[in-house]
């Protein structure tokens, strides 16, 4: 293979290092770089779907919970075991500290360039050390590493790359020389396979790949297609050990694709395409991906979903263009062709199972996404690498100043890139402003706004995403919960009712409209939709902690208790549901269903939960308390519960805490009236 002539094996562009130190030299390089461009997500939080893989998966809370991950396929949104280990092992180390995640990922992209650095070298790849420089500090990368739940691609790409070493000692055991860089045609070795340590050392290694991310699923190819580049053919002596490769990669792969249906939920109408309408994204979304590696601006969280024509002649122009490239080629496969044919059906073949072919949940949003292309795009880049070492060859002098330069850029515009994960209103806000019609992100920033008491931006933002899709579920759901925060109670139930009108399974839409009927006092209606929504999930526990105060407020306190229990059994750490039993455990009129020792030891979770910060779970505390004879206790906890609401402006909870003090500082238990009109 002709990389390129007359070039010396030490020469700094190619940066194979001659010593041992000089090595070194690039590795800490290598390291620094990566760390430098970096720095901002040193700062950055949880965003939009890390609650669901970090901040509020319980599974990560205990060692029951690692077994879980484990074996039973959706306990978590993907079946990626290896990755979710990875935040079992973070919780335990730093709790929800946000910093540990980030520079656990920060490392990992590290190791990964320096990983590609080494398994280049061992190619004997000119400019090397550049690929993995520029893999390294590409924007298109900061994706993968800002994001704590990408956690799965950096996981994955270390053990695929670990991989890669283990079937280069096997599959091609002696390494080209410096000599055979100036041959034209294929570089030769020996024809033999290597050492089998090696080869079960690679299985293991692409086995924990695929159990981080089956993305990596394309390895037997990779291998097949360096073995074919190093010798020029590849014979059935390659091909057979690759049999246990390929039955391990489409198990996993068959069971990515069941979970993804079944437990993710990526079908429905989103995902309703012909297969010529998947071959026209696919062929859109290869140059996507390129142009992005050539020219990364402008970058968005969500690119705006394509609309597919197939009847449009100008539809197929990628589809063509890509078929166009790949047989000429072919055709000069023997010759020039031949690493821009290994670098491209590399590309292809790593980005095939996001490029449409297959249902992927983020396809709801948009067919492109830039943590998509992690590892497809070493293919592309390492190719550019050998292009520029060639070019800047012919500037000596200048050469390591260029290349460094070329860094140095790119790392800049990775740091910039880093400020778009800095927090979920960023990174919203900055969506928005690249993508004005983005759905996901009204709605998101609709709710988030929401949650912050920021009710009219709120609502604008929702009325926006109804705008783009007057059939958002979604979005007229968000509506209705804001409508319902100011009062306007009439106006949420209307749009609760169109949501579930649209998709009469959404189920936050049955439990806000639920909800909206319990305060107005609609409560057989409230526990009608109630039991609705847990009827579709009958693991949602707001769903059952709702439809227990629904119940007590009919006075139906043991059926209350009841749901209230199988809401804690779901989530042990949800506080309402907690701090609702402590109540009807300590001021129900039933002597019989009182129990002031578990009310007190629940309420004093719920307030552990939030920090004691929440005035009504003080409030529920002091009742257990005195339901438990421990008067002196519940004043100093109601007074504590009645200057909170007071300074939190919440004026019924300072009333009625203020109430129940009269009862406790005269030794009195509170307990509630029995309902009357049952």
């Amino acid at each position: 293979m002709k990389w390129q002539k007359g070039r010396q094996a030490n020469e700094i562009v190619e940066l194979r290092p001659a010593s041992c130190r000089r090595g070194w030299l690039f590795f800490f390089l290598l390291l620094a770089a990566t760390v430098i461009a970096y720095l901002p997500v040193w700062h950055a939080g949880f965003i939009w779907d890390d609650n669901v893989y970090v901040t509020d998966n319980l599974l990560l809370h205990s060692p029951r919970g690692l077994w879980q991950i484990w074996s039973v396929p959706g306990a978590t949104p993907q079946y990626y075991p290896l990755t979710f280990t990875s935040f079992w092992v973070d919780y335990h180390l730093w709790k929800l500290n946000p910093l540990g995640y980030h520079l656990t990922n920060v490392l990992l992209q590290a190791l990964n360039a320096i990983l590609l650095w080494t398994v280049l070298r061992r190619l004997d790849v000119p400019g090397a050390w550049l690929a993995a420089a520029v893999f390294a500090v590409h924007p298109v990368n900061v994706e993968s590493v800002a994001w704590v739940t990408e956690r799965k691609n950096l996981l994955a790409g270390f053990f695929y790359l670990s991989a890669s070493l283990a079937c280069l000692q096997f599959w091609l055991p002696n390494p080209a020389t410096a000599d055979s860089r100036t041959q034209s045609g294929p570089q030769t070795t020996a024809a033999g396979l290597g050492n089998w340590k090696f080869y079960w050392l690679a299985l293991f290694l692409y086995l924990c790949a695929l159990l981080a991310k089956t993305a990596t699923i394309a390895l037997p190819v990779a291998v097949l297609l360096v073995v074919w580049w190093k010798r020029g053919k590849v014979g059935w002596r390659e091909l057979f050990p690759l049999a246990p490769f390929l039955a391990v990669g489409m198990a996993m792969g068959l069971l990515t694709v069941w979970v993804e249906k079944h437990f993710v939920q990526a079908v429905g109408r989103e995902w309703m395409y012909s297969f010529l309408e998947r071959c026209l994204i696919a062929g859109r979304a290869v140059w996507f991906y390129l142009g992005k590696l050539v020219w990364p601006h402008p970058l968005m969280f969500v690119y705006p979903q394509w609309e597919i024509h197939a009847a449009q002649p100008l539809a197929y122009l990628p589809v063509l263009a890509l078929i166009a490239v790949l047989f000429i080629l072919w055709l000069n496969r023997k010759g020039w062709a031949r690493p821009m044919l290994v670098a491209l059906a590399y590309f292809l073949a790593l980005l095939f199972p996001v490029l449409g072919f297959f249902n992927v949940y983020f396809f709801r949003y948009s067919f492109v996404a830039d943590h998509f292309q992690y590892l497809a795009g070493i293919g592309p880049l390492t190719l550019a690498a050998v292009g520029i070492s060639r070019l800047f060859g012919l500037f000596k002098k200048q050469e390591t100043a260029l290349c460094g330069a070329l860094v140095v850029v790119l790392g800049a515009l990775t740091w910039q890139q880093c400020g778009t994960f800095a927090d979920m209103e960023t990174l919203w806000r900055k969506t928005l402003a690249k993508n004005p019609d983005c759905l996901i992100a009204h709605n998101n920033l609709g709710v988030l706004l929401r949650n912050q008491g920021r009710i009219e931006e709120s609502m604008e933002h929702c009325l926006k995403a109804i705008q783009i899709d007057p059939n958002s579920s979604e979005a007229l759901e968000n509506l209705g919960a804001a409508l319902a925060d100011k009062g306007r109670f009439d106006e949420a139930i209307e749009n609760f009712r169109k949501a579930i009108q649209i998709n009469p399974n959404y189920a936050p839409a049955l439990d806000n409209l639920g909800i909206v009927l319990t305060t107005k006092g609609r409560f057989d209606e409230a526990i009608e939709n109630f039991r609705k929504a847990i009827q579709i999930n009958p693991n949602y526990a707001p769903a059952l902690d709702n439809l227990g105060i629904a119940l007590a407020a009919r006075g139906r306190f043991d059926e209350a208790i009841e749901n209230f229990r199988k809401a804690i059994q779901i989530n042990p750490n949800y506080a309402p549901a907690l701090d609702n039993l402590a109540w009807v455990l300590a001021v129900s009129p039933d002597d019989e269903l009182r129990n002031g020792a578990e009310a007190v030891r629940l309420a004093e979770r719920a307030c552990e939960l939030t920090h004691y910060g929440e005035p009504s779970f003080i409030g529920t505390l002091a009742a257990a308390y005195a339901e438990s004879g421990r008067f002196p206790e519940a004043v100093t906890t109601a007074e504590k519960a009645e200057q909170l609401a007071t300074t939190a402006g919440l004026t019924a909870v300072a009333a009625k805490n203020r109430q129940l003090l009269e009862f406790y500082r005269a030794g009195k238990t509170y307990h509630e009236p029995a309902p009357t009109g049952q």
